[in-house]
């Protein structure tokens, strides 16, 4: 079957609301089975601190300590500009630009441009996507705030 995308959950029930499109921006990182290994096992564990011990006996330990495992049923936390802070749920790896891109209200017929990360000196040169994402204001708050400033400028 073709992908589709709704707006929200109630939409589903209503085929002729579908929207096919094409979804830019859903390219995965490729990952070293490492890497893959370690992130399942976070996963499992639900945060690093209750997986250290497990990683630690397998050699798959880290000094990075802030990984976050997404709940698909409660909120997200604050998106941030790096991919690798966040875990998803069931299939361990880093989030999307979409993926990302979703969470801070962007509507998927919206483009990101340029390379999708960039890492040293090239940051001082190019933004990249995730940059681009972690950084903007969510589009749903910035509507909020607008239609609250025009109700007191009327």
């Amino acid at each position: 079957k073709e992908p589709f995308y709704v707006m929200n959950m109630d939409e589903l029930d209503k085929p002729q609301k579908y929207q096919y499109m094409d979804l830019f921006n859903h390219q995965t990182s490729l990952q070293n089975e490492k890497v893959r290994e370690r992130l399942r096992i976070i996963a499992a564990h639900g945060d690093y601190d209750e997986a250290k011990v497990e990683l630690k006996e397998k050699g798959l330990d880290s000094q990075k300590r802030n990984y976050v495992v997404l709940n698909p049923l409660g909120q997200s936390p604050t998106v941030c500009t790096m991919p690798d802070d966040f875990i998803h749920y069931s299939a361990y790896r880093p989030m999307t630009v979409r993926e990302m891109a979703r969470l801070q209200s962007f509507d998927d017929s919206f483009v990101f441009q340029g390379k999708r990360q960039t890492g040293g000196n090239n940051r001082q040169k190019e933004i990249p996507q995730y940059t681009l994402v972690g950084n903007a204001v969510p589009p749903l708050m910035a509507r909020a705030i607008a239609n609250t400033l025009l109700k007191h400028i009327k």
